[in-house]
């Protein structure tokens, strides 16, 4: 088994990765981003020797847009590839229109254009839903699948048992090549601090060669237990920071700065400049959790 990481140029480059694995003639991706990755995907492809007739499947790790928003494209490009994903968002794969409303009402229809492109539907026939525990047949052992929380009710992670690689989605966090941390991924809307710490500790007991970041490239063997280290503690902070606004010790529009002065002692500004983005959708995440009762 090969496994490649694929660069989807969203927003920049080595921001969001999807991964093509392939078993002799065959390929499989974990992740598709938008629908202006899909390009990319198919250039990995076409390089590896893979004609489009011969992807066999998509694993869409959650279905926040930067991870499945190219799902009903890839489908169209792909002919003969199977989308697996969460039921619960496998649903929403099928019938993108709440997703596409929820976020329209959030950033504006411009927005939506220039970053997603227009979301299509997949057909269901052509859709996959992974209980937890289930394996997709893909490979000589196949893909094991394991649902977490934390980061989104509707998450699975992927073992690939021959290579012992993991992917991870946003389970694991974050980290950019240029910016050796790794902080949790706290966007909104289902950010749970003690299930975001479980599902670091299931990880972790996988024992994995490496994990595979949607955001962005792997982490190996000897950087996991700290990496891990580091999400535990990101993962308490963001916790206490939900406690101080949900007691009134923390005003919304003042969370992203304290994110900011609480990460500072421990990263250089080059590091909190790499994270500049997902600070602020962090923010808005523990805002969220913190408004809910």
């Amino acid at each position: 088994m090969r496994i490649i990481v694929v660069d989807c140029k969203y927003v920049e480059s080595e921001f969001a990765a999807a991964y093509l694995l392939i078993d002799g003639d065959r390929g499989f991706f974990v992740e598709c981003n938008t629908n202006h990755a899909i390009p990319h995907l198919m250039e990995a492809a076409v390089r590896e020797g893979l004609t489009p007739d011969r992807i066999v499947g998509l694993l869409i790790t959650h279905v926040h847009l930067d991870h499945a928003g190219g799902a009903g494209l890839f489908l169209r490009t792909f002919p003969n590839a199977v989308l697996y994903a969460h039921p619960r968002a496998a649903r929403h794969a099928i019938d993108p229109s709440r997703l596409i409303d929820s976020a329209t009402r959030v950033y504006g229809e411009e927005f939506m254009e220039r970053l997603y492109g227009t979301i299509l539907p997949c057909p269901a026939d052509r859709v996959q839903e992974l209980p937890d525990g289930a394996v997709i047949p893909f490979g000589p052992l196949g893909l094991e699948i394991r649902h977490v929380r934390g980061h989104a009710n509707h998450h699975v992670i992927a073992r690939e048992p021959e290579s012992g690689t993991v992917f991870t989605g946003d389970a694991f966090g974050v980290s950019y090549p240029a910016c050796p941390v790794v902080i949790p991924s706290t966007s909104p809307t289902d950010f749970d601090g003690e299930e975001a710490l479980k599902s670091v500790d299931l990880i972790e007991s996988m024992e994995p060669s490496r994990v595979a970041l949607t955001h962005y490239g792997f982490i190996d063997r000897e950087f996991i237990s700290s990496a891990a280290a580091q999400l535990r503690q990101g993962i308490r902070m963001s916790m206490e920071v939900v406690s101080e606004v949900r007691s009134g010790a923390l005003a919304p529009e003042n969370v992203e700065k304290i994110l900011l002065s609480r990460m500072e002692s421990s990263l250089q500004r080059s590091d909190l400049e790499a994270f500049s983005v997902d600070l602020k959708v962090n923010a808005q995440g523990l805002v969220h959790a913190a408004s809910k009762a």
